[in-house]
């Protein structure tokens, strides 16, 4: 298990094979899960036997960046208050997925012109 602080708040995040019990309902068909309240980042370990090790490493990282993400949107205030009901902006998937897809290069151009 790791810690990680998000906008103040620690995240512990937890790989497993998976889910625990009470969260199989949820998460039956997810990768990962981000549970606010618990303050709980789950990543069910990638175990696709059609990639290498590489791959399913990578792919790991992908589910954690995205699941960051929504910890990050829901520490800032932006998943609660968005909108009245779910579905905002802020808890969008795709919304999510285009932030936790693009940040590795967004940050790596930032690091190329010195501006982190």
């Amino acid at each position: 298990m790791k810690i990680v602080n998000i906008l103040g708040t620690n995240y512990n995040i937890k790989f497993v094979d998976e889910f625990p019990d009470y969260l199989s309902e949820v998460g039956e068909n997810a990768g990962g899960l981000c549970n606010r309240h618990d303050r709980d980042i789950w990543i069910k370990r990638c175990n696709d036997k059609d990639m290498t090790a590489t791959g399913r490493e990578r792919c790991d990282k992908d589910v954690l960046r995205h699941e960051i993400i929504h910890a990050y949107l829901s520490e800032s205030g932006l998943s609660a208050n968005a909108s009245h009901y779910y579905g905002s902006w802020a808890e969008n998937e795709e919304m999510v997925d285009w932030f936790a897809i693009q940040s590795p290069k967004i940050f790596q151009t930032f690091k190329e012109v010195d501006c982190l």
